[in-house]
């Protein structure tokens, strides 16, 4: 294909024109090569360039061409581009440059005659175009008048049938009318060279040539020519043709596409494409190499085959493919490629369900070129996989080779991150026996993308063949890599490289967990936990030398991990969130107090360096904890009551908020009196470490506008005057009076003489004997009064007025700068406090004070006075009250104890936290502490108000919880009503019955939760349709209404 392009020099660059031709396969690689022949040639088109962009024309048929793939100068000298952009036509007057002594193709090389009154002949009629390609052996882009007369009276005349064949034939092939004009000229001479136009011919033949050369690349069509001179495809009818009904020859049979004549022999042969489609795919299936024409044997060959349906392989074949539309649509190169596929996943010597066979062309279909070779190898190796596992950086995740998970595991990348999470766990587990509690915390560290496994996941997410490596080798390689490699990204990418041999990928031993290393030199000691014996140990190095013992019911050791990050990750946790969490924003009338540490999760007190950083086991065995900070109690193991009475709301509800975590909960710093009300009631020595206080105000501080506007004015009243604006004005006008006047000009001639002689005798420039012109006096005058010294200006600003001052008097302005200026009393608030610093630097503004308060920098919950002094009054009314401060002043106290054990009945972990518990003489009490607002509720009704209060919120389900993980004998809840000057105490005692009905409640709910765990299904709330009835109240209303009736 031909391809001519103009590149055009633009007016300002003063350059000639140019034109280059060559001939290329397609219009991308011809734009490559033209991109290449101007880059060579040093030509640069563009915006801002000396050439405008290349635009292709239509090839030009003359025998001066320049060198194909050669920049030409001057041709543009010779020819001129037309205005429809395509065609070139000659100057008049330009002299050729002589005929090139070249060999060139026959259409290319003939000269057109062209006149003066030329028609364009893409403009006209197909018939007319195609008379005029009948009679011209030469291609022509434009005709004369006379040419287009003749040629309109040959399109007329019925008596030329070669012409009306050849326009009945174009006109049922939709693809000639999208031919070029040059492409149409070249395909009517191919007819005329197949079909003589002295010989009368069927014009379903000629169709048919029309539609395969119109279809067949560029460089096909000789060929094709050749083939129907021969004779050898004057049968063939392409699709083209059979879509639109024609047909190719006589005694064609219906669906097979080609016709097999009697004169054929062994040297015939039959194109593969226009054969049906599922001769298509039975010609590729019988060949090892792909297939474009197969003899007259083959094709009864296949047509045998095609009818046998005893071959259930072949038969299976076909119904796959025909049930695929994509297969359907394809071309015969990929038709091979998917019978090749097809032999090489499916033995033919076996039995194939035909299921499977179409499981696989669909698969097949749906992967990418590149991975089908992949895909190919796994379905033949027995492993049916659904698609090809990759890398993030795009290499093959898969080697190939079965691992020792299994020959039939199914291992991806997303099962991977599940291993990575659980070999980071620090606890001690079989790696083909994962527990499900570590499945658990393992699965919602990969929800949470935390560190470190982020940095392992994105590492071997990219190592090739990464699918194919033990679970034992990955579990080894986190296990032995250093600790906190992570945080340097090369120097962890380099040990996974070097570690991850072959060898090393193929153990399947599990290494033990690393022990923790003694730091026999550190500067600093440690915390360590003391064992005391019997499951009890003392925790005085982690809590700072509380005495209070441990008790841990399941070990005889507590060990610490070394890495301080993973203290807050385990199975079954709440992330940030109290376990009491239920009371926080509760719909009045009561609001709980157990709420109060589920806002300080990320507070923490300022430590000095030298102090040791306190670590937490990253797991917690069964037993008791004193002292644990909220968010490590928070962030640990175990099911807590919160959570449970989540389940209670639905198992839907519990699965959102704590198993896929698609309901966050995010601590607020806004003060909840709850929480207030716990710190200072339970632990007021935590109140400056979670709370902070509104700060006081110092007397002298700046408050309102009024104080700053009061400051100011009193300074300005303090500071020197400064000259005002009539002062300066009066000083100038003084100077300018002790100024000589200059001379008058004089309106007339006796003025201006009268003026002239009062000028110094220097000035009188006129000699004696001159005429004393009023111009040459007015020009001594001028010159006189040039010589006096200016006035200066008197109006203006005080700054304008004082540099006038300064012209004359510079000592005084220098003096009055050296003045204090005073400060501006309009403005903004804001503008007033940075005046008041510019001259007092030390000031102390309320705002300020109260603005680095709001920006809370400690994370902390902030209180005003007012909020502490309500909550200062309810805590003296506890400590008043005689059970009440009793139970909080009692000296056997302790208060925030962590409990952790296993739930009986469903093995599943369970922690509980009680606000308050007490022995006292062998009996266990345990106690919470609730802030409720009922003020508006009366006497009588309190009672039964309260009662609701336990029962809707479940508190009784808790208190059940806490006695029986924490074995508690009583239980007390100590509610305190908030509102203002309004604080009265209740004490009630959870009844043996209450305790009951909260322990069945819990068991129920427990094993719904282990359900749920296990079977992966969490129930909605309502889960069945159902009729709404009329309750008591509803039906009387309805008889009433009845009656009435």
């Amino acid at each position: 294909m031909e391809f001519f392009y103009v590149v055009k020099a633009t007016q300002k660059s003063g350059k000639e024109d140019a034109v280059i031709w060559f001939t290329a396969k397609s219009e991308a690689r011809a734009n490559l090569q033209l991109d290449v022949e101007l880059e060579d040639a040093g030509i640069e088109t563009g915006r801002g360039k000396d050439y405008a962009k290349p635009v292709r024309t239509d090839f030009p048929v003359y025998n001066d061409l320049p060198e194909e793939s050669t920049v030409d100068y001057t041709w543009c000298k010779r020819y001129a581009l037309q205005d429809d952009g395509r065609t070139w036509l000659p100057k008049a007057g330009a002299e050729s440059a002589g005929p090139v002594d070249r060999t060139a193709a026959p259409e290319t090389t003939i000269e057109v005659e062209t006149t003066v009154e030329s028609i364009p002949l893409e403009n006209r009629t197909p018939a007319v175009r195609f008379a005029v390609h009948l009679t011209s052996d030469k291609y022509q882009s434009h005709i004369t008048k006379e040419q287009q007369l003749a040629a309109s009276e040959m399109s007329l005349d019925e008596g030329n049938t070669y012409l009306q064949n050849l326009l009945l034939a174009k006109s049922n092939i939709p693809e000639v009318a999208e031919l070029s004009l040059n492409v149409e000229w070249k395909l009517v001479q191919a007819i005329k060279q197949v079909f003589a136009p002295d010989e009368v011919h069927e014009t379903e033949n000629i169709a048919a040539f029309m539609a395969d050369w119109a279809t067949a690349d560029d460089s096909d069509r000789n060929q094709l020519v050749e083939a129907w001179r021969s004779g050898k495809l004057t049968h063939v009818k392409s699709e083209s043709t059979s879509d639109t009904g024609v047909i190719a020859g006589q005694g064609l049979e219906p669906d097979n596409g080609i016709q097999i004549d009697e004169d054929d022999d062994e040297t015939t042969r039959y194109p593969v494409v226009s054969m049906p489609f599922r001769k298509q795919l039975l010609a590729q299936f019988t060949s090892d190499e792909l297939r474009h024409h197969i003899t007259r044997d083959e094709y009864e060959g296949i047509s045998a085959l095609e009818m046998d349906t005893d071959n259930s392989y072949v038969q299976n074949l076909l119904l796959a493919a025909e049930n695929c539309e994509e297969v359907k649509g394809y071309d015969t190169k990929d038709l091979w490629r998917y019978t090749d596929a097809i032999r090489k996943v499916f033995s033919q010597e076996k039995r194939h369900e035909l299921a499977l066979v179409l499981r696989f062309t669909r698969i097949w279909v749906a992967t990418d070129y590149i991975d089908r070779g992949i895909l190919v190898r796994e379905w033949a190796a027995g492993n049916r996989i659904s698609n090809v596992q990759r890398t993030d950086s795009g290499t093959n995740a898969d080697g190939g080779y079965v691992t020792d998970r299994g020959e039939g595991a199914h291992h991806t990348l997303d099962t991977l991150d599940l291993e990575i999470a659980c070999a980071l766990l620090p606890m001690d587990f079989h790696h083909f026996e994962i527990p499900s509690s570590v499945l658990r915390r393992a699965k919602e560290i990969v929800a949470k993308k935390e560190e470190p496994w982020k940095s392992w996941s994105s590492i071997l997410r990219n190592q090739p063949g990464i699918l194919a490596v033990n679970r034992a080798a990955i579990f080894n390689l986190i296990r032995i890599a250093p600790e906190n490699i992570h945080h340097t990204p090369a120097a962890h990418l380099e040990f996974v490289n070097k570690t991850m041999t072959a060898e090393f990928n193929s153990a399947v031993e599990l290494l033990p967990l690393p022990t923790a290393a003694v730091e026999t030199e550190a500067p600093v000691e440690q915390p360590q936990v003391e064992n005391l014996g019997s499951g009890v140990f003392s925790i005085d190095g982690l809590m700072g030398g509380n005495t209070e013992p441990v008790v841990d019911t399941s070990s005889n050791e507590v060990e610490k991990t070394e890495n301080a990050a993973e203290t807050t990750n385990d199975v079954q946790m709440e992330t940030a969130k109290p376990e009491k969490d239920e009371d926080v924003g509760s719909v009045p009338p009561s609001e709980s107090t157990d709420t109060a540490n589920s806002q300080t999760d990320s507070v923490a007190l300022e430590e000095h360096q030298a102090e040791p950083v306190i670590e937490y086991p990253a797991y917690f065995e069964p037993g008791r904890y004193e002292g644990l900070p909220n968010d490590v109690y928070h962030a640990a193991n175990g099911i807590s009551s919160t959570q449970v009475k989540d389940a209670r709301v639905s198992l839907m509800y519990f699965n959102a908020r704590h198993v896929a975590k698609t309901i966050p909960r995010t601590a607020s710093k806004v003060l909840d009196m709850g929480n207030l009300v716990h710190a200072l009631a339970l632990q007021p020595e935590n109140l400056e470490a979670e709370f902070s206080v509104e700060p006081e105000i110092p007397e002298g501080t700046f408050t309102t506008t009024a104080t700053l506007r009061e400051f100011i004015d009193a300074y300005n009243a303090s500071l020197p005057a400064l000259l005002s604006a009539d002062e300066i004005k009066a000083l100038l006008e003084e100077h300018n009076a002790s100024l000589p006047a200059p001379v008058p000009l004089g309106a007339s001639l006796e003025e201006t003489a009268q003026s002239y002689m009062a000028l110094p005798a220097e000035y009188q420039r006129i000699e004696e004997g001159q005429k004393q012109t009023a111009t040459a006096m007015k020009a001594c005058i001028k010159e006189y009064n040039a010589t006096l010294q200016a006035q200066v200006k008197t109006s203006g600003s005080r700054d304008a007025l004082l540099e006038q001052l300064a012209i004359i008097n510079p000592d005084l302005v220098a003096q009055e700068a050296q003045k204090p200026t005073p400060l501006k009393v309009s403005g903004t608030k804001a503008d007033m406090i940075q005046a008041v610093k510019s001259v007092k630097p030390d000031a102390i503004f309320a705002d300020e004070l109260l603005d680095a308060w709001r920006d809370n920098p400690g994370e902390k919950i902030l209180v005003t006075r007012q909020q502490l002094a309500t909550a200062r009054a309810i805590q003296s009314a506890l400590l008043a009250h005689p059970t009440a401060g009793m139970l909080l002043t009692h000296p056997s106290r302790a208060v925030e104890v962590s409990y952790f054990g296993f739930d009986d009945e469903t093995g599943l972990e369970v922690r509980v936290r009680p606000d308050l518990e007490i022995e006292l003489d062998g009996v266990r009490i345990g106690a919470d502490l609730k802030t409720i607002s009922m003020w508006n509720v009366k006497q009588e009704s309190l009672r039964a108000r309260l009662h609701r209060e336990i029962i809707d919120r479940d508190y009784h389900l808790s208190a059940a919880m806490y006695c029986e993980t924490a074995a508690l004998d009583q239980f007390f809840w100590i509610f305190v009503n908030k509102d203002e000057n309004y604080h009265w105490i209740a004490i009630i005692e959870a009844s043996t019955e209450l305790l009951e009905l909260g322990m069945l409640e819990y068991r129920k709910t427990m094993r719904a939760i282990a359900t749920g765990f296990d079977t992966g299904e969490w129930p909605a709330p309502i889960t069945t349709d159902y009729t709404d009835e009329l309750n008591d109240f509803d039906l009387r209303r309805l008889e009433a209404l009845r009656a009435q009736a």
